[in-house]
């Protein structure tokens, strides 16, 4: 039977629901003993967007040294984008006491339908197709051993057609490995049934994307593994300030490192948490894994739909490419860092699923403010932005 999740205040209700769901139950079974876990919990706060329960810092064990702050990046005074604010920035939103951090509860129409991420398509396995199935991408990499890589990405609000489907702007860390795939991913997404408005997301695998569970892989905070460490951004966090097509502008750096053996996550002007390598070598045992360095690195968009053989939901602001900065979604100073902790340029080739949907236009090591860049997004089958 498939499990359906209610909260009440303090914990879980259970109903059963048909239709066998495997994936589901573990899932849900995974998130349940995470949250029985917490039994520490200083003070639940609200926001428009989240009911976060606050733990002590230092409930989550001993906490790892952060990397130091990387150098601001050069503005292009053509391309104004401001700062965001967060849902904990806003006026009048309180916040948990000092020393502790925000764990968001896990909405239940969520769980009960949860999405179990896929892995990027690579190059050169990838073919031009008519109908993508039900992932659509503008997609690239670059093969080559790193220690993370950063990006500047845009902060519209995508229409998608219903509130299982998520639209989303990425970037992914990977190492093959014994086990599979293994991945930190970070980025930019609207997926309703997750969070009800457009927010920032994390996603691992220990294991190729073959189970998710408690230090096995999964989304945000949704199960063990992340460690929280700030107190203003969390897995999950949404924005109050949004961009507009032909209006203000919005943007967030983000970027993953690996510092000391973690995976640390960078949003806006700190870092926020980390994957512990542990969580990956642990599955190995011996040899590769996602703890030493990673050999790949991608950043794409990608819509996901739950229904239908095609999808009207938007890439991006739903304008395509060609219509440039204000109007299309972007990314910017897409970089590497090499096994010194060095910044280079990301110069992988960029490919669409369905250029007629979703397109693209990039440019690689332009030698400005920018860096590599990209322009991409679109409508999706119907043509018309906004659904």
């Amino acid at each position: 039977m498939r499990l359906r999740v209610l909260w009440s205040t303090s914990s879980f209700f259970t109903e059963t629901l048909s239709t066998p769901a495997p994936f589901l139950n573990q899932y849900v079974e995974h998130v349940q003993k995470k949250r029985q876990s917490h039994n520490n919990v200083v003070e639940t706060t609200e926001t428009p967007s989240h009911t976060l329960d606050w733990i002590p810092l230092s409930s989550q064990g001993k906490i790892a040294k952060a990397p130091p702050l990387p150098s601001a990046l050069p503005q292009d005074p053509t391309k104004k984008a401001l700062r965001p604010t967060s849902e904990l920035e806003m006026p009048g939103i309180k916040k948990g006491p000092s020393g502790t951090v925000p764990v968001p509860r896990v909405n239940a129409t969520y769980l009960a339908n949860v999405c179990q991420k896929k892995p990027p398509p690579k190059q050169p396995n990838r073919t031009k197709r008519q109908d993508a199935g039900d992932h659509w991408y503008v997609n690239a990499d670059q093969v080559v051993n790193n220690q993370g890589g950063s990006l500047v990405i845009s902060m519209f609000a995508p229409f998608v057609n219903n509130s299982a489907d998520f639209s989303l702007l990425q970037t992914a860390v990977t190492a093959q490995s014994t086990k599979g795939m293994q991945t930190v991913e970070c980025g930019w997404m609207i997926y309703p049934n997750q969070v009800s408005q457009p927010h920032i997301f994390t996603y691992f695998t220990t294991n190729g994307y073959a189970s998710t569970g408690n230090d096995i892989g999964g989304w945000n905070q949704d199960v063990s593994g992340w460690v929280q460490v700030d107190s203003t951004y969390f897995p999950g966090t949404a924005f109050s300030t949004i961009s507009t097509i032909n209006g203000t502008q919005y943007d967030m750096t983000m970027e993953y490192q690996l510092y000391e053996g973690n995976w640390w996550l960078l949003v806006i002007d700190r870092f926020i948490g980390y994957y512990p390598g542990s969580l990956f070598s642990s599955v190995t045992k011996t040899g590769t894994s996602l703890a030493n360095q990673s050999d790949t690195i991608f950043f794409y968009g990608e819509v996901y739909q739950n229904e239908a053989p095609v999808t009207n939901s938007d890439m991006g602001s739903g304008e395509f490419a060609e219509t440039e900065f204000g109007y299309s979604a972007y990314m910017h100073n897409m970089q590497y860092l090499d096994t010194n902790g060095t910044g280079h340029d990301f110069t992988g080739v960029f490919t669409d699923s369905d250029s007629t949907r979703y397109d693209h236009q990039a440019f690689p090591s332009t030698g400005t403010a920018w860096g590599s860049f990209l322009y991409l997004g679109g409508p999706g089958s119907g043509g018309v932005v906004g659904g």
